[in-house]
């Protein structure tokens, strides 16, 4: 087997690998920030109890 081969298809598997934890790491990132500015917006429209 070649080993040049072998050592492209490992730097293509990482950089695989190394995308698809990058998109987890965004979309996570995004989650939270959807929810915090969901909870901002809420806490405005709720009614005062006075």
């Amino acid at each position: 087997m070649d080993r040049h081969l072998l050592l492209q298809g490992l730097e293509v598997t990482l950089l695989g690998l190394a995308g698809v934890f990058a998109v987890l790491i965004i979309f996570y990132a995004v989650t939270r920030l959807m929810l915090i500015i969901a909870r901002k917006g809420k806490n405005k429209n709720a009614p005062e109890n006075s």
